[in-house]
């Protein structure tokens, strides 16, 4: 069996405090026998303000400013420091400086026991996030005591093909880290419109290729924008084994069987053999050999 955490995590701009956050819930996790934790996209510095209510120039240029490399940034040394000494996997979220000046990603970094693991760049980077982020270009997948690993950061998710091609390349673990807002206008809690489509697509993602997935939100307000938790585990068969709702903070922990439970999922039919019983010699609109028709 392996334990894990997955926190609903109270947004800031304030990297001290964010960092001492994140070392305090690493601590809470270890202590409670948990073998990873996870934590939101951008996590460490903050996800950026919205960009119609502030101003965006501001705004981008402290992105850079506080961006950190990995893995020679302070508090990514710190958080790998704490990971070693609680013996933890941990995975969290930064804007992170690259070796090009100018450049920074918006990145999700596994460390554990023995130091830096992996990192994962955004592949899916919206219109105005690409005024901040270049998107990266690959979907690693990392081999951890407990499984494999692969992950994917907020609007990633909302492409199939996303878990699909982890899942091609032998991910038994989807993380996701997101920073998903309430929508304005469309339902309060649970019934708010993106909570729904939160919860769907993650549920989906699971189901379709038979793997477990484990998902970290903001919940408050930051930057004019209101995020809502929900950071939960999904089995693969979709349903939810553990979930913060939409107003918990803090850790919520799970323990699971990744091979037990991929293998339930096999017996139901489900994802593996969806995987399995595809036919990429017939998506042609897919693999770019015919005209795409897409409203918009």
């Amino acid at each position: 069996m392996t334990k894990i955490a997955t926190c609903a995590f109270p947004p800031t701009y304030n990297i001290a405090k964010s960092l001492e956050l994140h070392l305090s819930y690493i601590d809470e996790a270890a202590g409670n026998g948990a073998d990873l934790v996870v934590f939101p996209e951008t996590s460490l510095q903050g996800y950026p303000p919205n960009f119609r209510a502030f101003d965006p120039e501001g705004a981008i240029t402290r992105m850079f400013e506080v961006a950190e490399p990995v893995p020679g940034g302070s508090s990514v040394q710190a958080i790998a420091a704490k990971a070693a000494q609680r013996g933890i996997h941990v995975i969290y979220g930064l804007t992170e400086a690259s070796d090009r000046p100018g450049i920074v990603y918006n990145t999700m970094v596994l460390t554990g026991p023995r130091g830096l693991v992996g990192t994962f760049r955004k592949v899916h980077v919206t219109p105005v996030e690409q005024l901040v982020w270049r998107p990266g270009n690959d979907w690693p997948v990392f081999e951890t005591p407990f499984g494999r690993i692969g992950m994917l950061i907020c609007y990633d998710k909302s492409f199939p093909e996303s878990c699909r091609e982890l899942a091609l390349r032998g991910a038994d673990i989807f993380v996701m880290s997101t920073a998903w807002p309430m929508m304005p206008g469309h339902g309060d809690g649970r019934d708010n419109l993106w909570v729904r489509q939160y919860d769907a697509l993650e549920r989906v993602r699971a189901m379709e290729n038979g793997r477990w997935f484990v998902s970290s939100n903001f919940i408050g307000e930051l930057g004019g924008v209101e995020f809502f938790g929900m950071s939960q585990i999904i089995d693969p068969v979709g349903d939810v084994v553990v979930s913060t709702g939409t107003d918990t903070v803090g850790l919520v922990y799970g323990e699971i069987d990744v091979l037990g439970g991929m293998a339930a999922a096999r017996a139901a039919l489900l994802g593996p053999f969806l995987v399995r019983d595809r036919r990429p010699d017939t998506y042609l609109a897919l693999r770019g050999e015919r005209p795409a028709g897409v409203d918009g």
